[in-house]
C-alpha cells in the first residue's frame, strides 16, 4: 500500500489558507490589493466583530464576466502570470492566484460582480471551499466580496484568534498602509456600523498623510523627492523634533507595495541614528521605486517580505538620499509656541476691565547697565553717574523712546549689571550652513553661541557643536593618515579592574588604532605613554576606563569592529571637545561655528543631541503678545 497520495482540493485549500489567511487582516490585505488591481477609484471595506463576523470589500473598478469569476476561485488561477519569466518583472499584487480559493475555503463567503458594459452581474456563494451557488444578479459595476463566520469550519484556527479590538487594528493598518500606497484612491473603512476611517482620494502623499493621521501630524512631515541611477526615493520625514517612542511609524513601500524590511530599517537607523535621541525613533513613511527585475516579492506567501538583488546599493542609495534631505531641509528644532490655551475675546475683555491699580499704564523702565564698574573707587555717586551717562548714551544710539510715566520707586538707586567679560565685535559675521546675513551676538552661560540671522535667532550649542566637528575629523583622519598621536614626557598611570585589564587585551589593536600607548605596569595598573593629539592629558585616564567599560568582554568579530572604533571616536570626541563653562573668544566662536558648517551633518552631536536650536522672530513675537 503506497504511503504518498494526493491531498484533496479541500485540504489543499485549506492548507493554503493556513499560509494566506493567518487572520481578518490578511483577508482584507488580499482584497484591497485585488480592487487595486482592479483599478479601483473607491474601495470600501466593512468589518463586524474585528472580522471574525463579516469582512466586505466593496470597489468600482472593472468587474469581472461570469468565466472569470468562476475561475478566480479555483486555486493557481491568475490573469497576471503565465510564464515564469513573469514572475521578474511583477506589477501587480495579488498574483498567485491562491488567495480567493484560500478564502473561500475557510468561510461562508460571497463574491458579487460585474463589468462596466454588462447588464447583469454574476453571484457566487461558496461555503467552506463548496460551491453552492451561481447565478445572475444586479449590481453596480465592480466588485462586492462578503466574508462571513472566518475559519467556522477551521476551529482551531478560530481559538487562536484575538479579542475583536486587536483583530480590528490589525484591519486598521492594513486599511491604513493601502490608503498611504495609492493616495488617488479613497478608501472607507467601517467597523460594527461606525467609520473608522474615510479618507478622499488626493494628489500627494502629505495631504494622504494629513487625512489619514491629522493635521499636527502632518504639519511635522517633511515631504522629500530624491532619485538615483539605480532606484528612487519618495517620501516623508519627521522634522527632528517630531519623534515617536517605537518604529510603528517607520512605513515602507516598495512599487506602492507596503513590505517589511530589516535591510531598509537599518539604512534609515544609519542615515538618521545621530539626530534621534537615544530611545526615541523617527517617523518615516518611504515610497521606493524600482525596475521589478531587480527585486524578488514572492518569498513570502502574504508578499510582505521581499528580497533585493542587491540589497548593498539599495542600503548605501538609501542613506545617501536621506541623508541629503536632512542637509537640505536643515534639521534644526525649532521653538514654537506652546500649546496652553489662548484667552477668547471675551476673556481678553475680562480681564483688561478689571479695576487697575493705577490710572495710568505702568511700564517697567529699562535696566541701567554700565560697560564697566571702577573698582579702585568705592563712591557709589561715581558709578551711578556712569551708568546714567551709559543710558544716556544708547537712548541717543538707538530709535526714539516714547516717554511714559512709570511708577514711581521709593529707592533711588539705580540697577547696575555686571558687564559680561566677552566683548562681541560689532557685526561679527558667521558662516552658518547657508544662512545669509548671520551675526554673532553673544555667549550665554558659557555655553551656548548666540547668532542673530534673518528674522531668526539661532542657539548654538559649544559643546556638542564641537563634539560633532572633532568625530568628523578623526573618522577621517581614521580613513587617511590616522589620527596623529602625542607623545607624553611623563607618562600617566590609570589604575583599572581585572576585568578591564582583560577586555583591554582583548581590543589592544582598537586602541593602538585611535592613537592610545599603553603598556601594563604591575597588577592593574596601565601607563599611558601616548594619547591622541587633541585630547587633554587630563582626561586620558578617563577616556581609557569609559572605552574598557563600553566594549565586550568577548572577542569581536570582523563586522563588528567598524562599530567598536566609532564608539571609541565618539567618546574621543567627546572628551577632547570645549566643555559647557569653557571660555570661548569671539574668534573661536566664529572658527568653531565655521567647521561645523562644513561637516556632513551638522545638526546633532554623535549622541545624537541637537546642536542648533532656532527661534523665529514671529515667535519672539508672539510670546511678548506682539501679534
Amino acid at each position: 500500500m503506497p504511503k504518498i497520495k494526493i491531498l484533496s482540493a479541500d485540504v489543499a485549500n485549506k492548507i493554503a489558507a493556513g499560509e494566506v489567511v493567518e487572520r481578518p487582516a490578511s483577508v482584507v490585505k488580499e482584497l484591497i490589493e485585488n480592487a487595486v488591481d482592479a483599478d479601483s477609484t473607491s474601495i470600501r471595506v466593512e468589518i463586524r466583530a474585528g472580522g471574525k463576523r463579516l469582512i466586505r470589500v466593496t470597489d468600482n473598478g472593472t468587474g469581472m464576466e461570469r468565466e472569470d469569476a468562476l475561475l478566480a476561485l479555483e486555486r493557481h488561477a491568475t490573469s497576471k502570470v503565465s510564464r515564469i519569466e513573469d514572475l521578474e518583472n511583477i506589477q501587480t499584487f495579488g498574483f498567485r492566484g491562491e488567495a480567493l480559493a484560500s478564502i473561500a475555503s475557510v468561510s461562508n463567503f460571497e463574491l458579487l460582480t460585474r463589468t462596466t458594459d454588462a447588464i447583469q452581474g454574476t453571484k457566487i456563494n461558496v461555503d467552506g471551499g463548496v460551491f453552492r451557488s451561481v447565478e445572475e444578479s444586479g449590481c453596480s459595476p465592480g466588485t462586492h466580496i462578503s466574508i462571513n463566520n472566518l475559519f467556522h469550519n477551521v476551529p482551531a484556527r478560530l481559538k487562536f484568534l484575538k479579542t475583536d479590538t486587536t483583530e480590528m487594528n490589525h484591519i486598521i493598518k492594513q486599511v491604513t498602509w493601502a490608503a498611504l500606497a495609492h493616495p488617488k484612491i479613497h478608501f472607507m473603512l467601517i467597523h460594527n456600523g461606525k467609520t473608522v476611517l474615510d479618507v478622499r482620494g488626493c494628489d500627494s502623499n502629505i495631504e494622504r498623510a494629513r487625512l489619514v493621521y491629522g493635521k499636527e501630524f502632518a504639519d511635522n512631515l517633511i515631504e522629500f523627492d530624491e532619485e538615483l541611477p539605480d532606484f528612487k526615493l519618495t517620501g516623508l520625514l519627521g522634522k527632528p523634533e517630531f519623534t515617536k517612542p517605537n518604529r510603528d511609524y517607520q512605513l515602507f513601500f516598495m512599487n506602492q507595495r507596503p513590505i517589511r524590511s530589516a535591510m531598509i530599517g537599518a539604512a534609515l537607523k544609519e542615515a538618521l541614528g545621530a539626530t534621534v535621541q537615544s530611545g526615541r525613533h523617527a517617523v518615516a513613511i518611504l515610497f521606493m521605486t524600482l525596475e521589478p527585475d531587480t527585486v524578488d516579492v514572492n518569498v513570502h506567501p502574504a508578499k510582505i517580505e521581499v528580497r533585493f538583488k542587491n540589497e548593498r546599493t539599495i542600503f548605501t542609495g538609501i542613506v545617501k538620499m536621506i541623508r541629503s534631505v536632512i542637509n537640505k531641509e536643515k534639521f534644526i528644532p525649532k521653538i514654537e509656541t506652546s500649546t496652553e490655551t489662548q484667552p477668547t475675546p471675551n476673556e481678553k475683555s475680562n480681564i483688561e476691565t478689571k479695576t487697575p491699580i493705577s490710572s495710568k499704564p505702568f511700564i517697567r523702565p529699562r535696566p541701567t547697565i554700565a560697560p564697566e564698574i571702577d573698582t579702585e573707587t568705592p563712591d557709589t555717586t561715581k558709578t551711578e553717574e556712569k551708568a546714567t551717562k551709559t543710558v544716556e548714551t544708547e537712548r541717543k544710539e538707538t530709535e526714539p523712546i516714547e516717554e511714559v510715566e512709570t511708577e514711581p520707586s521709593n529707592d533711588d538707586t539705580k540697577t547696575v549689571v555686571q558687564p559680561s567679560q566677552q566683548t562681541i565685535p560689532e557685526g561679527a559675521t558667521l558662516k552658518l550652513l547657508d544662512f545669509d546675513n548671520v551675526e554673532l551676538k553673544t555667549n550665554l552661560f558659557k555655553t551656548y553661541i548666540v547668532a542673530e540671522g534673518e528674522d531668526k535667532v539661532f542657539f548654538i550649542d559649544q559643546h556638542v557643536a564641537a563634539e560633532r566637528v572633532l568625530y568628523e575629523r578623526f573618522v577621517n583622519q581614521l580613513k587617511s593618515d590616522g589620527i596623529p598621536v602625542q607623545g607624553l614626557l611623563l607618562p600617566v598611570t590609570v589604575e583599572v579592574t581585572p576585568q578591564q585589564l582583560a577586555i583591554l587585551k582583548v581590543h589592544a589593536e582598537l586602541f593602538s588604532k585611535v592613537g592610545f600607548e599603553l603598556e601594563e605596569f604591575g597588577a592593574n595598573t596601565l601607563l599611558i605613554r601616548a594619547i591622541p593629539a587633541p585630547l587633554p592629558t587630563r582626561t586620558a585616564a578617563q577616556t581609557i576606563t569609559d572605552l574598557l567599560d563600553k566594549l565586550p568582554d568577548q572577542p569581536h568579530e570582523e563586522v563588528e569592529l567598524p562599530k567598536a572604533i566609532d564608539d571609541a571616536l565618539i567618546t574621543l570626541a567627546c572628551r577632547s571637545a570645549v566643555k559647557a563653562g569653557d571660555t570661548l573668544d569671539s574668534k573661536e566662536m566664529i572658527n568653531l561655528v565655521r567647521e561645523l558648517s562644513e561637516a556632513k551633518l551638522p545638526f546633532n552631536c554623535p549622541h545624537s543631541r541637537p546642536i542648533i536650536i532656532e527661534m523665529g522672530r514671529d515667535e519672539l513675537e508672539r510670546r511678548f503678545h506682539r501679534s
